[in-house]
Order: structure tokens, then C-alpha cells, then sequence
């Protein structure tokens, strides 16, 4: 047969009648044994890289004895001497003869065809990759390295070219479009163009810690608006996001791993019923984490060996109705961004998906990444001296932003500085590869720092209302307005303590029994369907460093007297919960 021609065995190897033999020798005599009634061989030997680790995976293709092709299949090199694959992708007519060294035999003349073999290397990990000594942007559809991405992760592609009228149709998205209000607009474009920095900003020590959180109500377009600043990096929908609430956390956490220096959307935080809200909020708090750490979790092989760690590598938007209940902590981890009704202007929604659809974000896309290259990745010395610039960069936002006056946790100063990092470089690519003036520039960057401000201390406030100080006594005041717990007056105890009494209180403050409070908070909370999982001793902690409680000697509990008793009781100022109450 005419294909017999192209398969090149070892010597003591031949084809007869589309059956593969070897050929032995003894001491007396010459003699040729059958093997297979098939002729196997290596098509391929393909490395594949994850990002961490290598593996080898050959293609192996084969002729049948009957003269018909076999399917071309793929297998990890190290199953190739088990023969498990055999009956699986080529089918029971495929027979090995018998014989204790038959495999071993066939395992030998497939491998020695390996030299007419191509070789090739396939990426499963997007963005920035040393290669040949320079940085290349790893996408699907590059044209000079193989990007192969799992699933739904297939929508991730790049056209490498730009067309002429592409950055100024990036300019008046920025600029001019009545898409979304500015808040909302320029906040995710800022996101977009931080994301093929992570890599970079790693190295100099500022790798973003945050997700941006997008809600609204339903029918708000929050999924349709996030798919399409996801199309930056590929092709999306509002139906057809790479990732949902309703994938694992598990599968969630894989991928985006995989999904380096590249912006994805995990959709819809959505509970039906309290048993799912449990299980989203569990996948949204190892989300924040994940992301708000940058660690992945620890795994080991079958021999006990560790596995290096598979953290998250781009950035995340996250939609949902409302945000999950998941602490002051997780809350910290992102970035609320909030869509009423009206926000999106639906004409202009339409427009941008068609042009979306026409691969012009991508274009838009690969024209940014290309400058990025030759402006500041050159060589060694260039990308040292990028990393340098946005470490300094991210330091001198940061504690601008900190010396505003606005009291926020920690993290939000850095998600601050990181989104105006995002804007500036998209507006100095603009600026130097398209037709916006430096004056303009300047007054965009001050517009998005002022709005960047605001939204900052919204978050901040959204954070102070989640700190499980705050929690607990919104939940306390909750509890006494509704009845279900009651304090008697201090100064004039009686002998009938009611069931559902935690204390005592007068002018100044409630005298509360910690354990009680503490555990009717809780139950109050999780038949709300929230969490509440501070210990009784943190909380106590919490409420002293934060002057709700009085305290005496070290101690948070302070001994009172009611009536002829004395008592260890928590003393809550009853001013400070006025004010709590007041502002919730």
C-alpha cells in the first residue's frame, strides 16, 4: 500500500500484508514473528505547557490490515506500553498476538518511527511568556504558538492585526459613548487594560487583589455589558460567559489559573433558595480569597510529592443581583461597581456588540498589546526598568489616595491605585499611538480619579457596615426592638428574670451576659440566612479596639452590680449603637 512508504520502523521491523512483524534471529535460525494485525505510528510528540509544569502527549495514527485509516488519536506519552487506549479509540478489531515481550515489542518499533515525528509545543496558559528571549502575548488564534484553551474557554481568541480606524473607535468608547455612565464605563475600561499588566505588576510586587463586583437587578444588562469588555480578549455574549456561579469552585479556581494576564467573568450570583445561597456564598468567599490573595490551594501527587501552586493569574468581574453575605474581609476583596435601571443605553449596547462581534475590541486589544511590547519589553533591561516604573507608580497613587481623608481598610487603597494605573496607560497608548492630546489626557485622569474617589468611599462605607462589630449590633437592636430578647432596668432589679432576658441596662449602656447575646446574634443570623462566625472572644476583642465597650483591668467583661449580685457583663455604650442603628 502506498502509505506502507511513509512509516519508517526500526531495521528488525517490516509491514506484511498491513500487519506489523518483527523480525528475530537465533543462533540457527532467522524468523519473522507477527505482532499486530495493524501498522501504528507516531504522528507527533506534543509538549504541553501549563504554565507550571510540562507534560508529553503523542499523536499516533495506524492502517488497519484491512487497508482502512485509523483514527488519529492523542495519549500521554507514559500510556503509550500500557495499550489501555487500544480498544478505546481504535476498536476490538485491532488485535496484539500473544506473547509475554508482544507489547513491549510494539511500544519499540512506534517509538522508533518518533524520528520522522513532528515536534511542537502547545500552550494552555494565556499571556505574557518568555520566549526565545522576548516577551510574546499567548492567545488563541497566534500565529506563531499553538494556545489551546478547555470548554467554554474557547471564546478566548485575538485578531493580530489593527486596522486604521480601530484606535479611534477605542477613543470615543472612552470619550464620547453614552453606553454606560462614567462611573461604570471608565471604571471597567481602566479594569480591561490593567488586566495584560498583572504579570509585570507581580514582579514589582502590586499584583491587583481584588475582583470588580458588578450589580443590578435583573434585566439590568449587567451580563451583556460585562461580555462585552470581555471581548476585548475574544468572542462573548451575555449568554455565553466563560464562567458561572453554577460551575464548581474547583472548575472555577482551574481555570482561571489557566486565564493569565487576561480579564474573564464569572456570572450570575444568583441563590433560588437558602441551601444554594449557602453553596454560592461558600464559592464566592474561595473566589475573594483566591483572588484577593493571589494562592492557590496546596495539592499532592499520588507519591506525596507537593504540587507547585495553580493561583489565579488574570482579573475577574463577578455579576450578581446583590452581593453575597461574606464579611467585612471578602467585601474588601472587591470593587463594587452598581448598574440601575436606565444605565445602559441599549442602542449603543447594540452597536458596540455588532462591532464586538466584528473583532474590533480585539484588534483594539493586540494594537495595546503590541505597544506595550515595544515601548517597555524590548529587552532585559527595558522590562526591568517597567516593572520599576509601575512599582513607583502604584506606591505614589496609593498614598495619594491615602492622604485624601477617606478611611477605608487597607485594600482599597490599592484597588484605587491599580485602577487609575489601568487608565493611565490606556490614555498614554492614546495618546501616543492615536490623536488625543496630552491636555485631554490629563483632564480624563483627574475626571476618573474624582469619580475613582467616590466610589471608593462608598466601598469603604460598605466595608465599615460589614465588620462583625457592626453586624452584631444592628443584629442586637433587632432583637430588642422586635422582642424577642429583652434587658431590664439596671437600677431596679426584680426577683422575675424573663426567659428571653440578656441583660440589664440604664442611661449609658447596656449591661449584656456575652455568651447569651452572642449566641442569639448568631441564631438570629443564620435563620436570615447570614453569617455570623466571629467566636464570642474575637467579637469582644473587636468591640473594645473599636470603643463600643468599656472595659477595666484588660479585661472586656467588667464586674457590675444589679442589686445585691454581682456580675461579669458586657458594657456597650448605648450612645455608640445609637449611632449605628441610626445610619443603617
Amino acid at each position: 500500500m502506498s502509505d506502507e512508504k511513509k512509516i519508517i520502523y526500526a531495521e528488525n521491523y517490516k509491514i506484511d500484508n498491513g500487519c506489523l512483524c518483527e523480525i528475530r534471529q537465533t543462533a540457527k535460525k532467522v524468523y519473522e514473528r507477527k505482532l499486530c494485525n495493524f501498522t501504528p505510528w507516531i504522528v507527533s510528540e506534543i509538549t504541553v505547557d501549563d504554565g507550571v509544569e510540562t507534560s508529553t502527549r503523542i499523536r499516533l495514527a495506524g492502517i488497519h490490515a484491512s487497508g482502512h485509516a485509523l483514527p488519529e488519536i492523542e495519549i500521554a506519552a507514559e500510556e503509550l506500553g500500557t495499550f489501555n487506549w487500544l480498544h478505546k479509540h481504535w476498536g476490538i478489531d485491532c488485535i496484539l498476538e500473544t506473547g509475554s515481550s508482544v507489547k513491549d515489542s510494539i511500544r519499540y518499533a512506534i517509538q522508533t518511527t518518533a524520528t520522522e515525528a513532528d515536534r511542537q509545543t502547545v500552550y494552555t496558559v494565556t499571556g505574557w511568556r518568555k520566549i526565545h528571549g522576548q516577551y510574546h502575548f499567548l492567545m488563541p488564534g497566534d500565529g506563531e504558538q499553538t494556545v489551546s484553551l478547555a470548554g467554554k474557554m474557547q471564546g478566548y481568541t485575538m485578531e493580530r492585526c489593527l486596522k486604521e480606524n480601530d484606535i479611534g473607535f477605542l477613543e470615543d468608547l472612552l470619550l464620547k459613548s453614552p453606553l454606560a455612565p462614567p462611573r461604570i464605563l471608565l471604571t471597567l475600561l481602566a479594569f480591561v487594560f490593567l488586566t495584560p499588566l498583572n504579570h509585570f505588576l507581580k514582579l514589582a510586587g502590586c499584583e491587583p487583589k481584588f475582583v470588580v463586583f458588578l450589580t443590578g437587578k435583573t434585566g439590568s444588562r449587567k451580563s451583556s455589558l460585562a461580555a462585552l469588555v470581555l471581548s476585548f480578549f475574544g468572542r462573548f455574549t451575555g449568554t455565553e460567559l466563560p464562567l458561572s456561579f453554577r460551575d464548581t469552585l474547583n472548575s472555577i479556581l482551574h481555570h482561571t489559573f489557566a486565564l493569565k494576564d487576561v480579564l474573564t467573568c464569572i456570572d450570575d450570583f444568583h441563590p433560588a433558595g437558602r441551601q444554594e445561597e449557602t453553596k454560592l456564598t461558600a464559592s464566592a468567599q474561595g473566589i475573594m480569597r483566591a483572588y484577593g490573595d493571589r494562592s492557590g490551594r496546596g495539592r499532592l501527587r499520588a507519591d506525596a510529592s507537593p504540587m507547585d501552586a495553580r493561583p489565579p493569574q488574570g482579573n475577574t468581574i463577578i455579576t450578581g443581583e446583590f452581593p453575597p453575605d461574606i464579611g467585612e474581609s471578602g467585601t474588601a476583596r472587591y470593587f463594587g461597581l452598581e448598574l440601575h435601571d436606565g444605565d445602559i443605553n441599549l442602542g449603543e449596547l447594540t452597536f458596540y456588540q455588532h462591532r464586538a462581534a466584528e473583532g474590533v475590541l480585539q484588534r483594539c486589544m493586540y494594537g495595546y498589546l503590541e505597544w506595550l511590547q515595544k515601548s517597555f519589553l524590548r529587552n532585559d533591561e527595558s522590562v526591568e526598568d517597567f516593572v520599576l516604573l509601575l512599582k513607583h507608580d502604584f506606591e505614589a497613587k496609593r498614598t495619594a489616595f491615602q492622604k485624601s481623608g477617606i478611611h477605608c481598610h487597607g485594600r482599597v487603597p490599592e484597588a484605587v491605585a491599580l485602577l487609575q494605573m489601568g487608565m493611565d496607560m490606556l490614555l498614554e497608548y492614546l495618546e501616543l499611538e492615536g490623536e488625543l492630546e496630552k491636555e485631554l489626557c490629563d483632564e480624563v485622569k483627574q475626571r476618573f480619579q474624582t469619580l475613582l474617589y467616590q466610589l471608593a468611599a462608598e466601598q469603604a462605607e460598605s466595608i465599615i457596615q460589614d465588620k462583625p462589630t457592626r453586624k452584631f449590633i444592628r443584629k442586637f437592636h433587632a432583637l430588642l426592638e422586635s422582642g424577642k430578647v429583652c434587658v431590664l432596668d439596671k437600677n431596679r432589679p426584680c426577683d422575675f428574670i424573663p426567659q428571653s432576658c440578656v441583660g440589664y441596662e440604664d442611661d449609658e449602656f447596656f449591661y449584656l451576659h456575652s455568651e447569651v447575646i452572642h449566641k442569639e446574634v448568631r441564631k438570629l443570623c443564620d435563620e436570615q440566612g447570614e453569617s455570623f462566625t466571629i467566636s464570642q472572644k474575637s467579637l469582644q476583642k473587636m468591640l473594645a479596639e473599636e470603643g463600643f465597650i468599656e472595659t477595666t483591668s484588660g479585661q472586656n467583661t467588667k464586674q457590675v452590680r444589679i442589686g445585691k449580685k454581682k456580675m461579669r457583663l458586657l458594657c456597650l455604650r448605648k450612645n455608640m449603637v445609637q449611632q449605628i442603628t441610626d445610619a443603617a
